[in-house]
């Protein structure tokens, strides 16, 4: 597994930023639109490891419905590495 090290001066941070501001800007910055556009940051940060962003995953729970997370990264055998709900 490469080593990832995500820096603040890196492209995909750099746009997640930059769309912020723009959201910020317009009066755009809602739950949904930061939203996506975290997923989007989250998305190409999973393709360094061949992962990918599953949203609305939804995590068993015995005798319930299965509660639902805003998003889980996989891997290639579809484990979750991460999940995220804000």
């Amino acid at each position: 597994m490469s080593n990832f090290k995500l820096k603040p001066t890196h492209a995909p941070v750099k746009a997640y930023y930059e769309t912020l501001e723009r959201f910020g800007r317009g009066k755009f910055d809602n739950e949904g639109n930061v939203r996506r556009a975290f997923e989007a940051l989250l998305e190409k940060c999973a393709r360094a490891f061949d992962w990918m962003v599953v949203p609305e995953f939804p995590i068993p729970r015995a005798g319930r419905n299965p509660a639902k997370v805003d998003a889980a990264v996989l891997d290639a055998f579809n484990i979750p590495r991460g999940y995220w709900d804000v």
